[in-house]
């Protein structure tokens, strides 16, 4: 059963209702849960009022205004700034996206982009099936889709000729002038008959200063994973990041500033500017680069540079070459320090705890380096493990248990609703038959769906079969960026690479778009038992990040290909859950260990649909370290 502890962190409009109505594995945990002990949001989340609601005066960030003109349907309002219009608005976001709404006293409601998913306006299913987005490109020319919102499918407005390939026959698009934020161009709804025709923008106007913001040197916008701007370059590998402290180190060396060490030693570009270690310039005074003479006669062996050099111990040979020592090969303690084909896999839980009811029996991780960022708990033994605050609990009392069928998902660590989840209480459920994932989830967004396979009846060889994702964000007041995939009665084999979208939530956006993945695989019981081949989570030796809480209710194997030299370093952002978690990656590295599991807060402030009773129950911790 899985162990955890959690150490509590600190959590540092449209339109008004008035207008209408080795072989073996380097080490084994007896379940593992990763929670991070601090998780600092900063929100900017503008307050938007929708169809029927109370009224709202528009925010800042409907930063669009003017008038468009079609000869067919008359004058269209791009915000409540112009008389008489009501309280709305359309926006421009950082990351030159287009939403909101717009009003025409003859045609009602207009929405853009993501916003056409409010359910008035008839989902967000634009015409020959594409996503209804808007978005302005690096040039500044706006692509997607506007919306009649009670015109049904006869509402759609493109602003773009590329959205149907038709700009061979009809080349128009709405484009905005970088300087001045004037529009120039012609949107068309191509409706018949009665449709508005050629939609003529030159009277709208997007205010410049709240679209683009300068990246640096501001730290909070270094840091907080978004284009901020629209040059292409994110956080530190933008320019104007760099040196911005204590965003970004403006040298090689100052990199403990983002919690590395071993500055010019630790492999990593510490100041983003393409030059790694000693062949950065900034390093050049520091003494892991120094030059040195690792020559017979002239060979200082305990300087890690000259580690298997002829004269000092030579460590995959089989043999002793310094007399002194008693040790040889990777026994000797410079080899097993410095020499990487000497460094045994070993795993890491970063911002994070261990916990394991059976015990935690591993490899020791290389020097300066730790297993857990907090505590490694567990009510067995715990060998050869290491915690950055030096927090180890051995036969610890506190006993956290799974929910498990036999005690009906129920436990101490929380609930898991099987049966709500499965009955659409939760999300929208969403089913297949077929064992191989291809169009079973919906990645942009995610929109808090339940996606099922129940191989109950039929678990295929090697079970469910889960390909490479991006889980994009949703934008909109009501859109939800969760999902959990169900894997009932059967395993599931992830074979590609999952991330989330690089785009972060600001201003305008809310915390229910957050992309947030969760998996939940289930057992297949006979007899009160779990049959084999259920129940358990495998990964592809070629896989090498993941992001979600994954909860699996026997096993979850990390993969490998059983030989040191091919296997790949694997991190997961989130959780790993199980009764049982198998790490099997034999890559072995000073300074990057075979698995590394990054808690990324996801779970608990945007958790994936039926996980909610789990994130809330997470126990305190009362250590003190």
């Amino acid at each position: 059963m899985t162990k955890k502890r959690f150490q509590r962190g600190v959590l540092p409009a449209m339109a008004p209702g008035a207008r209408r109505g080795s072989a073996r594995a380097h080490h084994q945990l007896i379940g593992l849960f990763t929670i991070g002990a601090a998780l600092l949001l900063v929100l900017n989340i503008a307050i938007l009022s929708i169809p029927g609601q109370r009224r709202v005066q528009a925010t800042a960030m409907q930063n669009v205004t003017g008038w468009v003109w079609s000869s067919n349907g008359g004058w269209l309002s791009m915000n409540d700034t112009n008389t008489g219009s009501g309280n709305y608005g359309v926006s421009v976001d950082v990351n030159k996206k287009i939403a909101g709404f717009a009003w025409s006293p003859n045609s009602g409601w207009v929405c853009f982009g993501a916003s056409c998913a409010y359910p008035s306006c008839n989902g967000m299913q634009a015409p020959d099936n594409a996503s209804s987005t808007a978005y302005l490109d690096g040039s500044w020319v706006a692509h997607g889709w506007a919306k009649f919102c009670n015109l049904g499918d006869d509402g759609w407005i493109s602003l773009n000729c590329a959205n149907r390939a038709e700009c061979g026959t009809s080349n128009y698009a709405v484009s905005y002038a970088t300087s001045t934020g004037n529009a120039a161009g012609w949107a068309w709804h191509g409706r018949t008959p009665n449709g508005w025709g050629w939609m003529d923008f030159s009277a709208v106007k997007i205010n410049i200063a709240l679209v683009s913001q300068p990246e640096g040197p501001d730290p909070v916008r270094c840091r907080n994973g978004k284009d901020d701007d629209g040059n292409g370059l994110i956080d530190c590998f933008d320019p104007s990041c760099q040196g911005a402290e204590p965003a970004c180190p403006n040298t090689e060396t100052h990199c403990s500033l983002i919690g590395q060490t071993n500055c010019c030693a630790n492999g990593v570009d510490d100041d983003f500017n393409g030059q790694t270690d000693c062949a950065d310039p900034g390093c050049a005074a520091d003494a892991a680069c120094a030059p040195v003479d690792c020559t017979v006669g002239g060979a200082i062996c305990s300087n890690p540079k000259c580690v298997n050099m002829p004269g000092c111990e030579l460590c995959m040979n089989g043999a002793k070459e310094i007399a002194t020592t008693s040790t040889q090969d990777c026994t000797n303690a410079m080899c097993a320090t410095y020499y990487p084909g000497c460094t045994p896999a070993w795993f890491q839980s970063k911002y994070g705890n261990v916990y394991a009811q059976a015990g935690v029996t591993g490899t020791p991780p290389p020097p300066g380096m730790a297993n857990a960022t907090y505590c490694i708990t567990s009510a067995g033994s715990i060998v050869q493990a290491k915690s950055e605050t030096g927090c180890v609990e051995p036969s610890s009392s506190e006993n956290v248990s799974l929910p498990t069928n036999g005690n009906g998902y129920a436990s101490s660590l929380g609930r898991i609703d099987v049966a709500g989840i499965l009955s659409g209480r939760y999300g929208t459920v969403k089913s297949t038959t077929n064992p191989n994932d291809t169009t079973l989830i919906e990645t942009s967004p995610l929109a808090g769906k339940v996606f099922v396979y129940d191989g109950t009846a039929t678990c295929p060889a090697g079970g469910y079969v889960v390909n490479a994702k991006t889980f994009f964000n949703a934008s909109g007041q009501t859109a939800k960026g969760n999902g959990l995939l169900v894997v009932k009665g059967c395993d599931l084999k992830i074979t590609g690479n999952m991330s989330y979208d690089v785009a972060g939530i600001g201003a305008g956006q809310y915390l229910r778009n957050l992309a947030s993945f969760g998996i939940l695989v289930l057992c297949r019981y006979s007899s009160g038992s779990c049959v084999a081949g259920t129940g358990n989570i495998t990964i592809d030796p070629g896989v090498t990040n993941l992001v979600g809480t994954m909860y699996a209710e026997r096993t979850i194997s990390t993969g490998s290909t059983g030989n040191k030299n091919t296997d790949q370093p694997l991190q997961v952002f989130g959780a790993l859950v199980a009764h049982q978690v198998k790490l099997q990656r034999l890559s072995s590295s000073p300074s990057t260990p075979a698995e590394r599991v990054i808690f990324d807060g996801r779970s608990v402030v945007n958790p994936p649909p039926g996980y909610q009773d789990i994130s809330k129950s997470l126990p305190a911790v009362g250590d003190k370290y």
